[in-house]
């Protein structure tokens, strides 16, 4: 079992060096090591290690745009539409609330929790600014108050009304006395203090009430109108749901109310919406849908398919033409972007990201401008209500690989991060170069969480749009010297070669790349083929591994060895196994250290930084990945022991071999995975030199001056490897 051995010099303890380009240092060293001095940036014959938790950051992130949205045909929310349009300013000009309105108001009107409370406070200043978010209900709430105050007297101001100007003897003012009167103003601008004390006075003098709209701006403190501005806080979803359901349904079959109440708090319904809870707005559309369905007027599908709409409906209201493109809306933009790519990373992370693209978008929109930053007029609390989203404390591998607590932020709903990306690529195409700089300038940070989930981002967008993100995208980044930029790439490409669209031309793509005269291009063409999905058999994407492993004296062997070990956690068959044995089993130099550094590889690798592990490997995730494959599958183990024993006794592989053995031996006391090294020991010893050496490995470990073994530890290992039997 071992093999062919020239080697006549002590080895040395350095891993296999990076071959630059005209000095393949890979080809000509006949010493595989375990160290590397090399930058790790640098593309050409370096690792394709994962980063610490890089792998799993990728996962938790393409995990979110999984959501099948294929079915949804539009729609939007069928509520009242109280918005004329944008107007320029003029007088105050009014039209009555229809009657119809006023009666569906009546039936369908669910009091939020403190609707005494703004009832009193209209009543004794006649003006109210309820501040509060589109679809939360704000204006049938103001309706109400004023249908209550006004007796049915309702009306609504026109969005451009201009409330600086009028004055209690304006005759054109059209403000009737004893009437109640809703405004959104145009813009969701509202006057200064000043100018809402004299309309106060106007409807004083009428005997009248009017309940301004506004929404909550970062930092805004309702400084100007704090005298009459109240926060809105929405009904209870349940309640505004069975409200609207019994008025849907009045009068319907016997048992469709209740049949509807259950159908919309259903599993499949509520996992087709993608919302963490519905607005008030939300909460009626789908008792609209609902009831349409009980009575047969929806198919079940139809009704799934609407409810994909939901989320897709509020990134539509989130990106609406017509704003104007301030620094602030800019901002609110792309915080909300930022959320869509960067949910269930930390705060910190997501709002410097979101600052960054903030910029992009500045640039963009003004090139004349120097954009900045605001200092103390900015409010988490705000941007994260207007973007839907909550933070929550979760365990995060962030500091040296070890899981710490982490504020972190996501959007409340996995539907809605697709849905963003999906509306800004079909439907804002001049945000495609900011957004893609952006992405691109997110891959030279170091931190995985950074660069794995812009990564995953730019994958979501190549499925969107394929040939558009390739080319100013990822073609440059595979072609490019940086080690990340690879990884960069085949981490995007993971879950879109498996795209029925554009996969089978993406796998043409790799293997292409993988066949060129080009360094980089191979380099990266072998970590796209770690992940499992560029070819349709393992064993197709082992071959290409081995024509790249062996290239130009193997002066990529690292990067190819790397991805045979994750292709080795990806699959439950023993392809990759039976290849690293062909390989060590080859009269040529170069297979055989393809052989002897995919071994090395895969008892160093980790299964948590396995790009794509089996599932199998669940619970795992902390276990060497040579272990983990021998404890789920163990008519493998011994194939994998003869694997390492012949690193173990071929003379340039030995240190390197010897320290991975002698980690897991020192690491593995108290871990899930010590008796699976308990049981691995015996399958390494064939020999009684076998024996000897790892008897002197344990004892060497246990006289450790720093860091010894505990003598029952040390007792348990010396009897596992007496245990192994001689020939």
């Amino acid at each position: 079992m071992t093999v062919e051995d020239t080697d006549t010099e002590q080895p040395q303890a350095d891993r296999a060096q990076r071959d630059d380009a005209d000095h393949p240092a890979d080809g000509e060293s006949e010493i595989l090591g375990g160290d590397s001095d090399t930058d790790p940036s640098a593309k050409e014959g370096g690792r394709a290690a994962a980063e610490d938790g890089a792998a799993r950051f990728a996962r938790e992130t393409r995990s979110v745009f999984l959501r099948d949205a294929s079915t949804y045909v539009g729609g939007t929310i069928n509520s009242v539409n109280f918005r004329f349009g944008e107007t320029t300013r003029a007088a105050l000009l009014a039209g009555p609330l229809p009657e119809d309105e006023l009666q569906r108001l009546r039936r369908r009107f669910i009091p939020p929790p403190d609707y005494d409370d703004l009832k009193r406070q209209l009543r004794d200043d006649r003006l109210l600014v309820l501040c509060g978010q589109p679809g939360s209900g704000r204006m049938y709430t103001a309706l109400s108050l004023l249908d209550d105050l006004g007796r049915g007297n309702v009306s609504r101001l026109d969005p451009g009304s201009d409330l600086s100007g009028p004055a209690s003897g304006d005759e054109d003012n059209h403000i009737a006395r004893g009437h109640g009167y809703a405004l959104e103003p145009a813009g969701g601008r509202l006057p200064a203090e000043l100018h809402l004390d004299r309309f106060r006075g106007l409807l004083a003098d009428r005997e009248a009430y009017a309940v301004l709209l506004s929404v909550p701006e970062p930092g805004d403190r309702g400084a100007g109108r704090a005298r009459y501005e109240r926060r809105h806080r929405s009904a209870a979803e349940d309640a505004v749901l069975d409200g609207h359901l019994a008025a849907e349904l009045d009068g319907g079959p016997t048992g469709a109310r209740e049949a509807a109440r259950r159908l919309a708090r259903e599993a499949r319904v509520r996992d087709a919406l993608g919302l963490d809870g519905l607005l008030p707005a939300e909460a009626a559309r789908l008792a609209a849908l609902v009831a349409r369905r009980v009575t047969g007027g929806l198919t079940e599908e139809e009704l799934l398919s609407e409810c994909r709409g939901f989320a897709a409906e509020q990134v539509r209201v989130w990106f609406a033409g017509g704003a104007a493109e301030t620094p602030s809306a800019l901002r609110d933009a792309a915080f909300r972007i930022a959320l869509a790519v960067f949910g269930g990373s930390s705060v910190n992370v997501a709002a410097e990201a979101a600052e960054l693209l903030a910029w992009e978008l500045a640039v963009t929109a003004d090139p004349e401008q120097v954009p900045g930053r605001p200092l103390l007029s900015d409010a988490l609390e705000a941007r994260l209500t207007s973007a839907r989203a909550t933070t929550e404390t979760r365990s995060l591998p962030v500091v040296a690989g070890a899981d710490i607590p982490v504020r972190t932020v996501r959007m409340l709903g996995t539907a809605l991060p697709p849905a963003v990306l999906a509306h800004l690529w079909e439907h804002h195409h001049n945000m495609r170069g900011p957004v893609l700089r952006w992405l691109d300038s997110l891959c030279q940070d170091r931190r995985p969480d950074v660069w794995t989930r812009a990564a995953v981002a730019a994958g979501e967008l190549c499925r969107l749009d394929c040939a558009h993100t390739l080319g100013e995208l990822l073609l440059p980044m595979a072609e490019a010297d940086h080690a990340r930029r690879g990884l960069f790439v085949a981490t995007a490409l993971q879950g879109v070669l498996e795209d029925a669209a554009v996969g089978e031309a993406l796998r043409t793509l790799v293997k292409t790349w993988s066949d060129r005269d080009h360094a980089n291009l191979r380099w990266t063409a072998a970590a796209v083929l770690s992940r499992g999905t560029a070819t349709r058999t393992v064993d197709e994407a082992l071959s290409a591994l081995g024509r790249i492993g062996t290239w130009k004296d193997g002066r990529l062997r690292v990067v190819a060895a790397e991805s045979v070990a994750h292709l080795a956690g990806f699959t439950t068959d023993r392809e990759p196994l039976a290849r690293m044995r062909t390989w060590l089993n080859d009269g040529r130099r170069h297979h055989q250290n393809l052989g002897l550094t995919s071994t090395l590889l895969l008892a160093e690798l980790v299964v948590d930084d396995v790009w794509n592990p089996a599932e199998e490997l669940g619970g795992r995730e902390r276990w060497p990945l040579a272990l983990a494959i021998c404890a789920t599958r163990p008519h493998l183990a011994a194939e994998v022991a003869g694997l390492l024993w012949t690193a173990l006794n071929t003379s340039r592989s030995y240190r390197w071999a010897l320290a991975i053995l002698a980690d897991w031996l020192r690491t593995c006391r108290g871990k899930p995975w010590e008796t699976a090294v308990l049981r691995f020991l015996p399958l390494l010893v064939l020999t009684e030199d076998d024996r000897q050496r790892t008897l002197s490995l344990i004892e060497e470990l246990t006289k450790d001056p720093d860091v010894p073994l505990e003598p029952e530890h040390a007792r348990q290992l010396e009897r596992a490897a007496r245990e192994g039997g001689t020939r």
